[in-house]
């Protein structure tokens, strides 16, 4: 059966995955507790986190050996089979509006506004691999590329990209190597979908976000990313540096320096980034079936989180919901059921690190504050270079909430290495005090009414 098929070779903890995921429950009335795979319960989340630190980093590794499928069965990935397991997560419709690309939690935030299923242009699975040095890009490359190659011989309508970050997946690259599933062509699931689910004179949003990165071919449709958006600018995995030698050297390493295979394009970010191949796909069957498209453009994926915040805000007070509470949620960390049943304002960081951190902090500069401000952060499991200690985002909220500023949903003394902070999180959300009833959905309409009216310029995001 395709679901079952597929499933086993989607990644739970992709931010694609959970965006499919969460939506999906929301339209049945549910909550993503424990990433919408396990339970959400703060003691199972202590027992996990309890262990000594060497303990919960090998949780971290064993994690990522359970999501890799064998490399042998790396020739089963079926790139069709995985678009139809993500039509599956969503109701008959019809859906007045679908949104359709790049991952971001900002818009998980606006799909859920809409009322409207997300089909992701990027997908991950994650295949096993204990043979590669999270420090030897090149080896990794070499190792992997047969298998990359593979993958998009058998996959013509995508492009394969084999993601490799030793920064902040260094744990799950102990045991797994990533490889991005990126859409060129929309495919008969994805197609059947738009025909049959989305409603006569419906509206496609086309999520592009525009940021990309050095990466080297490895065969047709195949390529190898080292590094990814997080704590590490793109160019110091490359020219590495004091910071870099440190945190080799912290991590035991052999190597004091990265020395990746030189890049020869910049292609679409793997995890993030759009490939506008596919655009032309969605522009020929939106006329071909009379659908408005509406391309949503950002440069980097958490340049969203502003506008979407601002329009939430705008819906609360339009609603007559309070609208002075504010959740900051971090990577899949999110939960769209309990950020409309509270009320709250939804703001999404990429990451725990210093750029989302620096993010925040210019939209609380800029923004009415807010009367109460709750913060989630996720953990990766260790303490890469650029994780902002918990301390500093403290003293960030703190100095802008006007009444009450709380990280919740996070064991303080186990953080970065917080093994438990995926079943921990939802159950901080709902414990969070009010309740509203969840609003009927916002138009497309109410999004230009809002946009019309705003009196911020939003100069990294388009709405063409």
């Amino acid at each position: 059966m395709p679901r079952v098929r597929a499933a086993r070779f989607v990644t739970d903890f992709d931010s694609s995955v959970n965006m499919v995921r969460a939506l999906g429950r929301l339209f049945e009335g549910k909550d993503h507790s424990g990433l919408s795979m396990g339970p959400g319960s703060r003691r199972l989340a202590n027992l996990v986190s309890s262990p000594p630190r060497a303990l919960r980093r090998l949780g971290f590794v064993g994690m990522g050996a359970s999501q890799g499928i064998p490399l042998d069965r790396a020739r089963f990935i079926d790139a069709e089979e995985i678009a139809r397991w993500v039509t599956q997560q969503y109701g008959l419709g019809p859906f007045d509006t679908v949104v359709i690309g790049s991952c971001t939690g900002a818009g998980l935030h606006l799909a859920a506004a809409l009322g409207a299923p997300f089909l992701p242009q990027t997908t991950l699975v994650a295949v096993r691999d204990f043979a590669t040095h999270p420090d030897d890009a090149v080896g990794a490359m070499h190792a992997l590329a047969p298998t990359v190659r593979l993958i998009a011989r058998n996959n013509p309508e995508v492009s394969v990209y084999h993601m490799h970050d030793p920064a902040q997946d260094r744990p799950m690259l102990q045991a797994m190597a990533y490889m991005r599933l990126k859409r060129l062509r929309l495919g008969r699931a994805y197609e059947r979908f738009l025909e049959e689910r989305l409603a006569p004179g419906g509206t496609i949003i086309q999520l592009e976000c525009e940021r990309t990165w050095r990466t080297r071919a490895v065969g047709e449709r195949a390529h190898f990313q080292f590094g990814a958006l997080g704590g590490v600018a793109e160019e110091e995995y490359h020219d590495n540096g004091a910071r870099i030698a440190e945190y080799l050297e912290a991590e035991g390493s052999p190597r004091r320096k990265w020395e990746p295979p030189e890049p020869d394009a910049r292609r679409a970010e793997a995890e993030w980034g759009w490939d506008p191949a596919l655009g032309e796909d969605v522009e020929r069957l939106a006329r071909r079936y009379g659908y408005r498209l509406q391309r949503l453009v950002m440069e980097e994926p958490q340049d969203l989180s502003a506008l979407v915040a601002d329009f939430h805000r705008w819906w609360y007070r339009r609603i007559g919901v309070p609208s002075g509470r504010l959740l900051v949620e971090s990577y899949v960390q999110w939960d769209p059921y309990w950020v409309l049943r509270l009320g709250v304002v939804p703001f999404w960081l990429r990451f725990n690190m210093q750029p989302s951190y620096e993010d925040l902090q210019t939209y609380l500069n800029h923004a009415e504050p807010y009367d109460d401000i709750y913060l989630n952060l996720f953990s990766q499991g260790l303490w890469s270079p650029g994780v902002v200690p918990l301390e500093k985002w403290r003293e960030l909220i703190k100095s802008k909430a006007r009444e009450h500023a709380e990280i919740i949903g996070v064991d303080e003394k186990a953080y970065p290495l917080d093994t438990g902070s995926t079943m921990r999180y939802q159950p901080a959300f709902e414990a969070l005090p009010f309740r509203h009833p969840i609003p009927p959905p916002v138009t497309v309409d109410d999004i230009d009414v809002f946009l019309e009216n705003s009196r911020k310029d939003y100069a990294r995001v388009r709405w063409v």
